[in-house]
């Protein structure tokens, strides 16, 4: 077995320590995460022409949504907003706030 691999078996077992110690709301948030970073290389482990069809994709979806779609978009956030239906995520100092 190589360093590597030792390291990578630490790092998972590691994470699996702190996953027994969590609220079952928390092993499934972490574990959503880890499946949007598995889906989501950093951009240093993204090869430049996959970059470019990112944002060529990216692109080609902004540019086929409508106004109308923004607007009733814009419009639903803004009642969901209005009938206090969101929480904050940032206290008046700007910092994070954490909702139980």
């Amino acid at each position: 077995m190589t360093i590597e691999m030792q390291k990578e078996k630490d790092f998972v077992s590691a994470i699996g320590e702190i996953a027994i110690d969590m609220p079952l709301a928390r092993i499934v948030q972490l574990y959503e995460f880890a499946l949007f970073l598995k889906s989501h290389p950093l951009p240093a482990e993204e090869s430049i022409e996959e970059i470019i069809a990112d944002e060529a994709l990216w692109d080609k979806q902004f540019a086929d949504t409508s106004d109308e779609s923004f607007s009733a978009l814009v419009a639903s956030v803004e009642a969901e907003i209005n009938k206090e239906g969101t929480q904050p995520m940032f206290d008046v100092n700007g910092s994070f706030v954490e909702q139980r």
